[in-house]
């Protein structure tokens, strides 16, 4: 029996739609002293169209190394690391919702559906309201 350590579990870093894609990127780490393992290289070279459903070719690498290889590819430029910064609008209305009793706690993205749909029915009703004889 072969016993394996934390050492030797594999990491994906980073997932391609096509194998060639990926070889590229391989290619880099592999360059850097990096060992590389590509999963799902087959299936997606047999039928392109299965590539989305299992989520492309990932490039692995052991655990230990995942910082490393991360960091590779985002010198690289294969992983673009995104700045999110807020919208001033959604924070605003946190803000303003945030002291409401039964909306107050939820996730912005549920007291914002909220207060659009309160807004809409506020303007359906008076729509409905002004056009009555």
């Amino acid at each position: 029996m072969i016993e394996t350590s934390p050492m030797d579990s594999l990491a994906t870093v980073i997932s391609f739609t096509y194998p060639h894609e990926a070889h590229l990127a391989k290619g880099k780490l592999e360059s850097e002293g990096v060992e590389v393992f590509m999963k799902d290289e087959m299936t997606t070279q047999v039928n392109n169209f299965y590539s989305n459903a299992i989520g492309g070719v990932k490039l692995q690498v052991r655990s230990g190394d995942f910082d490393t290889a991360h960091r590779i590819l985002v010198e690289s430029g294969y992983i673009q690391e995104q700045n999110h910064t807020p919208n001033k609008l959604l924070l605003k209305l946190d803000k303003w919702t945030s002291q409401l009793p039964l909306i107050g706690k939820l996730a912005i993205e549920l007291k914002l559906l909220i207060s659009v749909a309160i807004i809409l029915s506020v303007i359906v009703v008076s729509i409905v309201l002004l056009s009555m004889p």
